[in-house]
């Protein structure tokens, strides 16, 4: 189990609304142990995925809203490591705050984000997550929701 997993794991025993298992939580703690390499603190990600409650009615799943707080988190600096101005080293650079984990060779964020850009549906406003069908940019579900849709559509405008 990866540290991102056994994070994941304690949040959902706290409150279970945002339990994940199966592949997701494999995915999600995935992304999460990168995020704890770059320097988040579990408390900072805690409150990341737990801070908001979840939306009422729910129209994704809890994964789907999960990942997509992740990857909007991810998208700026970890809090940790961000340095105040003013704020450097004997050297002259940025420090790193205390927050900062050791890799030890874990993972490479670099990769997962590659993979994660090249395999994951865009379906849902980009919160369903699933695997894409081949070729295309969305998986099976989502590509026939929208083939469903745009046949519907074009049923409708040849009877008028």
């Amino acid at each position: 189990m990866s540290p991102g997993v056994q994070l994941l794991l304690s949040i959902g025993a706290r409150k279970p609304q945002f339990l994940l298992t199966g592949r997701t939580l494999t995915d999600q703690g995935l992304m999460v142990t990168g995020m704890l390499l770059e320097g988040w603190t579990p408390g900072h990600l805690e409150q990341v995925i737990t801070g908001r409650p979840l939306p009422q009615p729910v129209k994704a799943t809890v994964g789907a809203i999960i990942a997509r707080r992740l990857r909007d988190a991810n998208a700026s600096p970890a809090p940790a490591t961000v340095p105040f101005p003013n704020q450097t080293d004997q050297g002259g650079g940025a420090r790193t705050g205390p927050g900062t984990v050791d890799s030890g060779g874990w993972v490479d964020q670099s990769a997962v984000d590659t993979y994660r850009e090249m395999n994951e549906c865009d379906g849902q406003d980009g919160l369903c997550g699933r695997p894409r069908r081949p070729g295309t940019t969305m998986c099976w579900d989502c590509s026939a929701a929208v083939g469903a849709a745009t046949f519907t559509a074009f049923q409708e405008n040849a009877t008028v």
